[in-house]
């Protein structure tokens, strides 16, 4: 039986994809979904997960692993803070509107640390205007 490290994920998810084998897409999407699952509450792992089905979706054009990893961090106790607002600090300056998108579905409607992420960081770059700043300062938007 062949067992899936997360070491070797996107390399055997992607050739399994590239040659049609159907099994060992299978074989990886049930390893991705038990990664997910399994994920300790730990910011970078889930980043790495995150990353794992970005990749996936973007080079492979299939969503299904940012379906899974979507469904299961969105059902996880404060994941916009445990998560999603340390994933936006690290990486906003280059975050892409798609990443962006599934990071605000993980949030399931709670996104006050996404806009007080997104307001520290405008006011460091010095790129904020009052009537952004007067929108993301305002709770009651979100």
């Amino acid at each position: 039986d062949v067992v899936v490290e997360k070491s070797q994920f996107r390399e055997l998810f992607k050739v399994s994809h590239a040659f049609k084998v159907k099994w060992m897409v299978e074989k990886c999407t049930a390893a991705f979904t038990q990664f997910c699952e399994s994920c300790p509450r730990d910011a970078n792992e889930m980043a790495f997960l995150f990353n794992e089905a970005l990749h996936s979706e973007s080079t492979l054009k299939s969503g299904e692993l940012i379906e899974i990893m979507v469904g299961t961090f969105s059902q996880i106790e404060n994941v916009p803070q445990l998560f999603v607002e340390q994933y936006l600090k690290k990486n906003l300056s280059e975050i892409k509107p798609v990443a962006l998108n599934h990071l605000l579905k993980i949030c399931g409607g709670k996104f006050v640390p996404v806009f007080r992420t997104m307001k520290e960081h405008l006011e460091l770059e010095g790129g904020i205007t009052d009537s952004v700043r007067c929108i993301v300062s305002n709770e009651e938007v979100v």
